[in-house]
């Protein structure tokens, strides 16, 4: 794939739990403002001279974002990790396939892919299961340099509680979420070298896996990004009320945020 416009979606900006969260009372979950609607985080990139479609996640509430967007081919897939609220969107893949008729491309760590493969072993081990699977070609990967779809991605590790996640730079753009710090070795690697960071920071106080608010803010700073957007959001924060505190080259996702990167 030649080097060219690359256009993002966010397709979902929330934490684990959505917003609003399930029988949660608090002004952010009632709030009536789209910008405080956040289905789970994944993001569509859709190469604007070819057409393919590459997605990073596939979250609890896939298939409603890419109604929601109209996507109709699916193409590529990228993993951070195998918690539930990144993946478990899978089995909606298998939708694409019956009008393609063509695996959708998947990549994950190999240190991740043996979980990825138990929790969907009905996708890759013939289990008795009767309906249709997801038709995938999994491939497993290393922390360094590969190539997806003909993009050259970079993916360096983090730290997310025990266990980590895959962060993944495409030229001047990239995506991290579901960590708590980056390491001194992965902000120099990636310093100066970003025009758009989405990464997540999702409540304002300290979190024990995950980054904050501030923290988030900071790495961007550290990082030297040109425009940074957070994203992974609780119901700690009201969009309107809270973007009016964030310095002048961070900003807040939402879910249909799209922006245009050349990679």
């Amino acid at each position: 794939m030649r080097k060219g416009e690359v256009k993002v979606t966010i397709l979902g900006s929330g934490t684990s739990t959505g917003v609003p969260t399930i029988g949660c009372p608090c002004e952010v979950c009632r709030s009536p403002s789209p910008f405080n609607k956040r289905t789970r985080a994944s993001i569509l990139l859709s190469h604007i001279e070819n057409g393919t479609n590459l997605v990073i996640d596939t979250s609890p509430d896939f298939r409603a974002q890419v109604l929601r967007h109209d996507v109709t081919h699916l193409e590529y897939a990228l993993f951070t990790h195998t918690h539930a609220d990144h993946c478990h969107g899978l089995d909606d893949l298998r939708a694409f396939y019956f009008w393609s008729r063509k695996p959708v491309d998947c990549w994950i760590r190999k240190d991740h892919a043996k979980d990825f493969r138990a929790r969907f072993s009905y996708v890759f081990s013939d289990t008795g299961y009767l309906g249709t699977a997801p038709q995938i070609k999994l491939h497993a990967i290393s922390a360094g340099h590969f190539k997806a779809g003909g993009y050259d991605i970079e993916l360096i590790k983090l730290p997310h509680g025990t266990e980590t996640t895959s962060a993944f730079r495409l030229g001047p753009f990239a995506y991290a979420t579901d960590f708590k710090s980056f390491p001194p070795e992965a902000i120099e690697k990636w310093k100066g070298k970003l025009e758009v960071f989405v990464a997540s920071g999702v409540q304002f106080k300290e979190h024990r896996t995950h980054s904050s608010v501030p923290e988030t803010i900071e790495l961007f700073r550290q990082l030297e990004v040109k425009r940074g957007i957070i994203t992974h959001l609780s119901h700690a924060i009201d969009y309107e009320r809270d973007s009016r505190n964030l310095p002048s080259f961070a900003e807040y996702a939402y879910d249909g945020l799209q922006f245009t990167v050349e990679i």
